[in-house]
């Protein structure tokens, strides 16, 4: 073997580097409009709080920066105003939610797994309701509310808002149950299991990030529901938060617009903690492939 042999067999073989990629300018100017817009996401948020902290004189002397001694009493006085409202929030969704949900579940589980007569009819109409703009139904759901004597009544309030929802809800959870495998009811009737038993103890375990998903954007939507409460209610004590905050400069008798703000504050606090605690499941819910946003 030759000298030149040896040392191409000897000589360790270099081992090709992967290239760096270079951050080109676009990136950075991407960058920098994705971080000015999350700003300005952020500003009215900001404003808000710093506002709902000052008295107003404070105000007076600097609308847009923060300034000491901060006024918590602000946010003494103004809950003291949107307690009641929240009470009635807490009743409104709470009431609205389970009626709605419940009727959902049990309505898409008999449109996934019993082949009765008139079920893709059935179905189809429930998804031509979607097709329909929710405004164009206040009045005819007004009317019957008004024939039925429940204005200004809780469920009033609960009963239409559920039904409106409902198309959206059976329409996912009935695509979301007719693709569990038919092989684990099976299982289950092998087992002895009762159909409610089965809906119970594996569709709804099973649906748990789905129906997380949904009860989430129904609280988000029941809570903001503006118009239908105004209509429907003519007690101003039974108003919900969103309805109460309206309020504020009227209960609030002596001038004190940071009081106000801190109303506005305390409106949007059940929202953000409720993000915050079920963020996870929602996105997974979202991810999970059942829910087409």
């Amino acid at each position: 073997m030759s000298t030149t042999d040896m040392t191409h067999a000897t000589s360790p073989q270099r081992i090709p580097q992967p290239r760096r990629r270079l951050r080109i300018p676009g990136d950075w100017v991407l960058s920098a409009i994705l971080g000015l817009l999350g700003f300005l996401t952020f500003v009215p948020v900001l404003m808000l709080l710093q506002l709902s902290l000052k008295s107003q004189q404070q105000m007076a002397d600097s609308m847009w920066l923060p300034t000491t001694p901060f006024r918590w009493v602000n946010y003494v006085k103004a809950s003291r105003v949107m307690g009641p409202y929240m009470i009635n929030s807490a009743v409104f969704v709470l009431g609205t939610v389970t009626v709605s949900i419940v009727c959902s579940v049990f309505t898409a589980f008999a449109l996934a797994r019993y082949p009765f007569p008139g079920r893709e009819f059935f179905f189809m109409a429930i998804l031509g309701l979607m097709m329909i703009p929710g405004i164009l139904t206040l009045i005819p759901r007004f009317v019957v509310v008004v024939n039925m004597n429940l204005n200004n009544t809780y469920p009033g309030i609960w009963l239409p808002m559920a039904a409106g929802d409902q198309a959206f809800q059976i329409i996912v959870l009935r695509t979301f149950f007719a693709s569990i495998p038919e092989e684990m009811f099976e299982a289950g009737r092998l087992d002895g299991a009762s159909e409610g038993r089965m809906l119970r103890t594996i569709a709804l375990p099973l649906a748990t990030p789905i129906l997380t998903t949904l009860i989430v954007l129904q609280i988000n939507g029941v809570y903001s529901e503006f118009i239908w409460p105004i209509m429907v209610l003519s007690d101003p004590t039974r108003y919900p938060a969103i309805l109460g905050v309206l309020r504020l400069g009227e209960l609030i008798t002596q001038r004190d617009p940071g009081a106000q703000y801190a109303g506005y504050v305390i409106a949007g606090l059940p929202l953000l903690a409720l993000f915050a605690l079920s963020s996870r499941a929602f996105i997974r819910g979202l991810t999970s492939g059942a829910i087409k946003m």
